[in-house]
């Protein structure tokens, strides 16, 4: 099976000036560090981690709105970065986005069906301007959106934040793109409307094939929605494997700690909270050990010196942890 996204060794980096008086140079902040991973059609990858942990950035760089700053990124076998020089509007097809807030993703003075219809007039799809109404009445209808004149009509003030997620996604997969990042698409929402969305989500990932990469710091609905799950701390993935493993079977301390604070929906599964102490380093000058040593329950001398190498768990599961390499 060809990989729809492999990302090999991406990194996204800013710069920035240096604060200290008279001090000369700028400073480099690491947002996203030598990223590695595959995605394959109809799969779901969940990107977990903390606030500032590089999943968004990593998610734009995915989409080609913020270029790599080193490493490669291939679509459909193809260099991303060929690809938006050669077609752009291929590309921007091919590679959709679903942002976190769906209001500041629509033009307030344009009614829904304007802004459907312009996505599809965008990328020639649909004959005329009927036809391409049709085929949005078809999708509202199809994806519980009645009647869908109702909606079309309407500007986006006049929806709720639950709607506009629904209409931002069918936005983006009427266009059948073969890659979709959902960043953190029902945090902003209320908890009665969240399964209705996700599982919509899923259910059209399904029906498409479309590979997806679900941004979220919510354990739980990563868990229920992805078939793997990477890890990311401080700009870095840490673990990597299938959902029920890493959930089940984190090895990283990070992973662990995530996994004990999370709210289960399975009493049998709760555990006493890991507590960490202290914030994150500074993306701009994190090492030279590992960027967790400081907060780590279980460091040792050596977790302070060098950052780990991947060790393997199991088939498809890695952690990048010294502990796992053994004395």
């Amino acid at each position: 099976m060809s990989h729809v996204i492999e990302a090999k060794g991406l990194s996204r980096y800013y710069t920035q000036k240096n604060p200290k008086l008279f001090a000369r140079g700028k400073l480099i902040v690491k947002a996203c560090d030598e990223v590695s991973f595959t995605l394959n059609p109809g799969e779901v990858l969940g990107i977990i981690g903390e606030s500032g942990c590089g999943k968004s950035t990593l998610g734009r760089v995915l989409v080609g709105l913020e270029p790599a700053t080193a490493g490669e990124l291939l679509v459909n076998g193809e260099t991303a970065a060929a690809q938006l020089k050669a077609d752009n509007k291929r590309f921007r097809r091919a590679a959709q986005i679903v942002f976190q807030n769906p209001f500041d993703t629509f033009p307030p003075k344009h009614t829904i069906a304007r802004i459907m219809l312009r996505a599809l007039k965008i990328h020639n799809i649909g004959a005329d301007e009927n036809e391409r109404y049709s085929m949005c009445r078809t999708l509202f209808e199809q994806s519980g959106l009645r009647p869908a004149e109702d909606y079309l009509s309407r500007y986006p003030h006049e929806l709720s934040g639950g709607q506009l997620q629904r209409i931002s996604i069918l936005r983006s997969m009427m266009l059948k793109p073969s890659f979709m990042v959902a960043d953190e698409p029902v945090s902003m929402l209320d908890v009665s409307v969240r399964a209705e969305i996700i599982n919509m989500l899923t259910e059209l990932v399904r029906q498409n094939n479309t590979a997806l990469a679900f941004i979220s710091h919510d354990i739980t609905v990563t868990r229920y929605i992805s078939d793997r799950i990477v890890v990311m701390y401080l700009g870095r993935i840490v673990e990597s494997g299938t959902s029920e493993e890493i959930v089940h079977n984190p090895k990283h301390p990070y992973t662990q700690i995530l996994i004990s604070n999370c709210a289960s929906i399975d009493f049998e599964e709760a555990e006493d909270p890991i507590e960490v102490q202290g914030e994150p380093p500074s993306p701009i000058d994190p090492g030279p050990g590992c960027y967790f040593a400081d907060r780590c329950h279980l460091a040792e001398a050596r977790c302070h010196k060098t950052y780990p190498d991947y060790a393997t768990v199991s088939e498809g599961h890695i952690a990048a942890c010294h502990l796992l390499h053994g004395e």
